[in-house]
This record gives structure tokens, C-alpha cells and sequence, in this order.
């Protein structure tokens, strides 16, 4: 008769414990990556001790499962505005083009739509079917169970505003494109930018404000602020004028609760987000046609007029100096470059490419 080495039914398996701590970490919190490394060599050196068949086999099985079924809560739990509709509708489409010269509007059905002017308008009606561009031209667009988005394409040298079927306005800056839904019948309204916006979001308590870019997630109820999220930009930025937002990072833990007056700045690079009191003006003033800077580097000043006026506009100076002022862009790009002349010490001259500043 053969014989087999059984454990006595009293004693429990050393394995248990590690299975039984990965079990807790999954529904609690992730494991650090050296947690896991840790309780996985435990787990293997466990399983090659000699133990019932069966019973090893199990434990080893049960191992594995837990461990993939953690892993695959982690990346849900990191990662949750990767199946978000409109973010992942946004990220199939092209960027926008810098060659472009007119705003468009890209309707459901894909027909697409010019808005001529340097300041163009849409109204979209209650249901979302109609839209009224530049208060003149009306287009109609049909409306079914499944969501319709819209995309608004705003070159260098235009600005755009929005009111959409809630109420909320958005008006976008120079080089953006927004993405949205041309009626909220969800639990919640969401929009995706690229670009700068500024927002006045309809208080909708039952049904709250997302906006997303490719970095960040600003959630509202109903307020105001203004969003940066340049592709080229090495900040992206949220400024709260009235109410108050949470700004999350796309990927990772980071998080800022913002009041009136403070920013929240994520570096792209370092994947963190700070936040400041910052002057508002200096962040909202182009919506009405106007640029204020409080300290602010030349080389960011002249990005911002090159985005407006859709020039290239830069320096051959390395000076670390900052500038202060307000400039108006309703004036045209000469009166606005011989402010900035003034203010700098700097002369520009037109060159094939655009306009240099340099010293006098």
C-alpha cells in the first residue's frame, strides 16, 4: 500500500496568510510594487516546501487568481477616465490643425460645418437638434437613444463661444477644440478641451460638470473658471473665479480642492498638481479680449499673442526678467507689439517666419 505525507487536518497551510493579505490589500488599497514582490517570493518559496498535491496546487492556483485579480483592480482603480465616453471619443480624433484658418464645427453626422469671423457663436436649442451658428445660419441634427457629440475646432487667430443646451457657456480660446455631447441626458454632463476655455457652468445639482483634458479632471456642480490645456504647454492649469471645483489627474492619486482665487498648475513632467493664489484677471482677461500679466516671463507673453493673433512671435533675448501689464487685443498687432516694445526696451522687426524682438 502506498503512502502519502498528509498535513494533520488541524494545522493550516503557511501559504494562507499571504493569499488571505493580498485579499485585504486588493479591496482596501494597492500594494506597492516591493509589497508585492515581497508576498509573491513568499508565496513561491511556500509553495516549493513539500505539501499535499492537492492541497498545493490549490493554494498556488488561488495565488495566482488573487494576484491578477488585484493587479486588474489597480489598473481599473489608476486609470478610471480611460472608458469615459467623450475622453475616449476625443482621443480618436486628430488634433487640432495649427494650418487651420477658419473655426469648424463637426456635427454628429460628421458634415461639417465654417464659421467664418474672428469671433464665431453657437446656440444649441433645448433638445441639442438645433444649433444656431453666429446668430444667422441654423442647422438641424437628429436626436436617438445613443450620444451625439459635437467637436468645435478653434484655430490660432479666433475665439469661439458656446451656449449649450443646459445653459452652460464655454468660450474658447485661440488653438482649442471641444468635445461634447449636443444634449446631457446622462447622470452626469461631461466635455472634453484641448486648448483654453473659459466656463459658466449651469447649476444642475442632480447632474455635475466634468470637464476632461488628456491630463486632467475638473469636476463641478455649478461655477465658474477657466481651463489651459495646451498640447505644447508644459503646465496645465485650472482657475476658479466663483463656486468651487476638484481638479484629479487623469493617472495617479493627485488632487486639489480649489476655492476662488487659487489655482491648480499639473506639471506634465513631474505628474503633480500644486496649487496657488493667483491674480484672476491674469488667467480669464482674454475671454474679453484682453491680456494681463502679473510677472510673467516674456517667452509666455509672446506664446499667448502668437496663439491670438496666429503669428509667430519670439525673442532672441535669453533675459530672465518678468512683465507686468494689460494689453488690448482689440487693437491690431502693431499697436499691441509697440506696447510691448515700450515695456520691454525691446524693438521687433517682421521677418518669413513671423515677427523677432530683439535689443535696440
Amino acid at each position: 500500500m502506498s503512502q502519502r505525507n498528509e498535513q494533520p487536518s488541524g494545522e493550516k497551510d503557511p501559504l494562507e496568510p499571504d493569499v488571505r493579505q493580498i485579499v485585504q490589500a486588493a479591496g482596501n488599497e494597492a500594494l506597492a510594487p516591493e509589497e508585492k514582490a515581497v508576498l509573491w517570493e513568499r508565496i513561491e518559496y511556500s509553495i516549493s516546501e513539500e505539501k499535499p498535491v492537492y492541497r498545493r496546487l490549490w493554494w498556488k492556483v488561488a495565488a495566482a487568481v488573487v494576484v491578477l485579480a488585484a493587479a486588474g483592480w489597480w489598473m481599473l482603480r489608476e486609470k478610471p477616465a480611460a472608458e469615459n465616453g467623450v475622453l475616449a471619443f476625443a482621443r480618436q480624433q486628430q488634433p487640432v490643425a495649427d494650418t487651420s484658418t477658419e473655426t469648424r464645427l463637426v456635427l454628429g453626422n460628421n458634415r461639417q460645418v465654417t464659421l467664418s469671423g474672428a469671433s464665431a457663436s453657437l446656440t444649441y436649442g433645448q433638445n441639442g437638434t438645433r444649433v444656431m451658428v453666429n446668430e444667422e445660419q441654423q442647422y438641424e441634427q437628429g436626436a436617438g437613444s445613443d450620444i451625439q457629440y459635437n467637436t468645435l475646432i478653434v484655430p490660432y487667430g479666433r475665439r469661439a463661444k458656446i451656449i449649450m443646451e443646459d445653459g452652460t457657456e464655454v468660450w474658447l480660446n485661440a488653438g482649442s477644440r471641444m468635445v461634447y455631447p449636443v444634449v446631457f441626458n446622462g447622470k452626469s454632463r461631461e466635455v472634453f478641451l484641448e486648448g483654453e476655455a473659459y466656463f459658466d457652468v449651469a447649476q444642475q445639482a442632480d447632474q455635475p460638470f466634468f470637464v476632461f483634458t488628456n491630463e486632467l479632471k475638473t469636476s463641478v456642480l455649478g461655477t465658474a473658471f477657466n481651463i489651459s490645456a495646451y498640447a505644447d504647454d508644459a503646465e496645465q492649469t485650472v482657475v476658479l473665479v466663483q463656486g468651487s471645483v476638484k481638479v484629479n489627474a487623469n493617472a495617479g492619486d493627485a488632487e486639489q480642492l480649489l476655492t476662488p482665487g487659487y489655482k491648480a498648475g499639473y506639471s506634465v513632467a513631474g505628474r503633480g498638481i500644486s496649487k496657488e493664489h493667483v491674480n484672476i484677471l491674469a488667467y480669464t482677461a482674454w475671454k474679453d479680449g484682453r491680456l494681463v500679466f502679473t510677472r510673467a516671463p516674456l517667452p509666455d507673453i509672446l506664446k499667448k499673442l502668437s496663439r491670438y493673433f496666429n503669428i509667430l512671435i519670439t525673442t532672441e533675448t535669453n533675459s530672465k526678467s518678468t512683465f507686468s501689464g494689460d494689453l488690448d487685443l482689440a487693437d491690431d498687432i502693431s499697436t499691441v507689439l509697440d506696447a510691448v516694445s515700450v515695456s520691454t526696451g525691446l524693438k521687433y522687426e517682421r521677418t518669413t517666419d513671423g515677427i523677432i524682438l530683439k535689443k535696440k
